[in-house]
């Protein structure tokens, strides 16, 4: 394979091969259960005017680096999406205040997995004589006001993986349910089409004011119909469910990217979703 050949069937076919066969893609506790599915893989050009676009306030903001910000000469953005395995998924429960030990395990170790992906595949561009960085693991990356000097799931829509949900995240064909990871490369590769106009196409609510799911089944009310409480979002995340899961030193909540309609692909548009949905009583 030479740099004329690494086309997204080429690189989704490196790192499906990761996936299914790094020892690294399981959870340390129990019965080692897999963490990642196959991933998505999207091409983005380094020159595309939507990077610029992300660094408009109501976008991200100034902090935001274009891909020659962080590496100059840079031709390309691959982009990948990691779906959480319905083994994962399903230790989630349905009305619960907190997460479930194998969802917080795989968001830790599952991140830790993700740099080894990123890692891999700067290596493998390396390999075919270009040069790679993956901002999310740089040392100088940071965020200031939860603005991030990198947004992987902007990276992602403009890469033509997903579009946003209510709840924030970027809803895919494979779902919500998952990470992503990008690395910025030198080489001109082919950039993969972009099947959408608007950042929510995927998702029902903003177009129709149908599901919702995800408002009611936040435990501290952090979604709303037009946008979500980032602060609220983080410190239940980082703090309460933190103190919770203090013996195992983990911390995250999944409850928006689980029991949902776009969990695991991207919501019929047509589906009869209620108008309003009901409070959910957690226990």
């Amino acid at each position: 394979m030479n740099a004329a050949t690494l086309d997204v069937s080429a690189l989704t076919a490196f790192l499906v091969g990761i996936v299914r066969n790094d020892p690294r893609n399981a959870l340390p506790e129990g019965d080692h259960m897999t963490i990642w599915d196959a991933p998505l893989v999207g091409i983005a050009s380094a020159s595309d005017p939507l990077w610029d676009a992300l660094k408009h306030p109501q976008a991200i903001g100034p902090i935001h680096r274009s891909p020659d910000e962080w590496l100059p000469g840079a031709k390309s953005v691959i982009v990948y999406f990691l779906p959480y395995t319905a083994a994962i998924r399903r230790t989630y429960p349905k009305k619960s205040f907190f997460p479930s030990l194998e969802w917080v395990s795989g968001r830790r170790n599952g991140e830790v997995f993700n740099n080894v992906t990123r890692r891999a595949l700067s290596r493998l561009v390396e390999r075919h004589g270009g040069r790679a960085i993956a901002p999310g693991n740089a040392e100088d990356y940071r965020a200031e006001k939860m603005r991030p000097m990198w947004s992987e799931r902007h990276a992602a829509f403009i890469a033509g993986l997903g579009t946003f949900g209510i709840h924030g995240a970027l809803i895919t064909e494979k779902g919500c349910s998952g990470r992503i990871g990008s690395v910025v490369v030198d080489l001109e590769l082919p950039p993969t089409p972009r099947p959408y106009r608007d950042i929510y196409e995927y998702c029902p609510y903003p177009s129709e004011g149908r599901c919702g799911v995800c408002i009611p089944r936040c435990p501290v009310q952090a979604i709303g119909p037009t946008a979500r409480d980032n602060q609220k979002c983080v410190v239940h995340g980082r703090d309460t469910v933190a103190e919770h899961f203090l013996p195992w030193g983990y911390h995250s909540c999944g409850h928006c990217l689980t029991w949902m309609p776009c969990v695991d692909r991207i919501p019929m548009k047509s589906i009869r979703f209620p108008k309003k949905t009901a409070k959910i009583k957690f226990d």
